[in-house]
């Protein structure tokens, strides 16, 4: 009966830790995707632009009159205007570019919601691999506080020895403290950022030993894609202030004569003709001045990611590098430097200011590390948001 206490109690202790989902980037990126407002509202805004696409025909309300014309009876007339067929073929070109534009302006939204998840993500691991790091030093320099306490009672050490091995705990605990509460606000911030509430526990922090990539395709930063867009959009605009010089009509009905007056006299039709032309000119000019700067606005947008991505590159492989001489040189290096110090405070081989300052040292290494891992995903990061992925 015993042992089935110890098992039931066991197995209480233990469900807990595996019931706990653990939340991959791929799985909080896509909860984001779907919970995130501002890729409701790009999703909204086109849906709006694929409902003005059905404007794109916009003719004005016909007019309904009632005229007494020759002063002996009333008559009842219809006009209706419209503007050369062109112009509302130009108008449903500009109305389906700029749907075009919003499903850019959405990618741009969720790239950019991408990259947040990720960072904060990342930065939720490193704050997490970190408060590991400072537990494990805080449970060490306990240990040593205590063991100089008892050696400054049995006057071993002297009080200096003593206060310094009590600061530098205390400090360490501190540390501690400091980077365990950081780490629950980023879980707090990563939940509101992917809308998933039950969200408990995140992959554990590793380099990303992926080397640098090309992208899959020229132009594949939504950005550059949304600048190249509005070309689009501005060249459609150029063909519609074209059309717009184009003479309008007007067709109608309206029996100006006698009651008796055939039907074929009854009808009337007009043409507007496009006179004032400066205006027409000046629209056009406009709409092409407008183009010319899109077009410069995609270049230099261009131009500006591909500099981001060859310095992001760089990074890259500067990061990989440090790691990776991390993982081989520096880090067993830091573990023995702590093995040795620790057996030779243990024997008394040195005191506890060489001590302290060896295990500083040593740790230091270990934070080193953690930045350069965070500096090489970081660039990964980086890398997948300017290639739009």
């Amino acid at each position: 009966m015993k042992k089935i206490k110890i098992l039931t109690g066991l197995l209480l202790f233990v469900l807990p830790v595996f019931s706990q989902k653990i939340i991959t980037p791929d799985a909080a990126i896509q909860a984001a995707l779907q919970n995130h407002p501002s890729v409701k509202a790009a999703t909204f805004g086109v849906q709006a632009k694929k409902y003005e696409e059905k404007t794109a025909l916009n003719l004005p309300n016909p007019e309904v009159n009632v005229e007494s014309p020759t002063g002996e009876f009333y008559a009842v007339g219809v006009l209706q205007s419209f503007e050369f067929p062109t112009v509302y073929s130009r108008q449903k070109q500009v109305a389906k570019a700029e749907t075009a534009l919003a499903q850019a302006s959405q990618r741009v939204s969720e790239n950019d919601l991408r990259y947040m998840v990720r960072s904060l993500y990342l930065e939720t691991q490193v704050a997490e691999f970190q408060a590991q790091q400072w537990r494990d030093r805080d449970t060490l320099y306990q240990q040593i506080a205590a063991t100089a306490a008892r050696q400054f009672a049995s006057g071993e050490i002297d009080f200096l020895q003593k206060t310094l091995v009590e600061n530098e705990a205390g400090k360490v605990h501190q540390e501690r403290v400091a980077v365990e509460i950081t780490t629950s606000g980023l879980y707090v911030r990563l939940r509101e950022l992917t809308g998933l509430n039950d969200l408990a526990s995140i992959q554990p922090l590793s380099p990303d030993t992926i080397k640098p990539f090309s992208p899959p395709g020229s132009n594949t930063n939504p950005a550059v894609l949304y600048e190249q867009q509005i070309v689009q959009v501005a060249e459609s605009q150029v063909k519609l202030a074209k059309s717009r010089a184009l003479p309008n009509f007007s067709l109608g009905y309206l029996n100006q004569g006698v009651q008796s007056t055939p039907i074929d006299y009854r009808f009337r039709a007009s043409v507007g003709i496009p006179l004032w032309a400066g205006q027409y000119r000046a629209g056009r000019q406009a709409a092409e001045s407008e183009a010319q700067a899109a077009q410069s606005r995609a270049e230099a947008q261009t131009q500006v990611i591909s500099l981001e991505q060859e310095r992001i590159v760089g990074e890259h492989i500067i990061a990989l590098n440090q790691v990776d001489y991390y993982q081989r040189e520096a880090l067993p290096r830091s573990r023995a430097l702590i093995d040795a110090a620790v057996r030779m405070r243990e024997a008394g081989q040195v005191d506890y200011v060489t001590f302290l300052r060896t295990l500083d040292e040593a740790y230091a290494i270990q934070r080193d590390y953690v930045a350069q891992v965070n500096a090489l995903n970081t660039a990964h990061i980086q890398l997948l948001y300017l290639y739009g992925q």
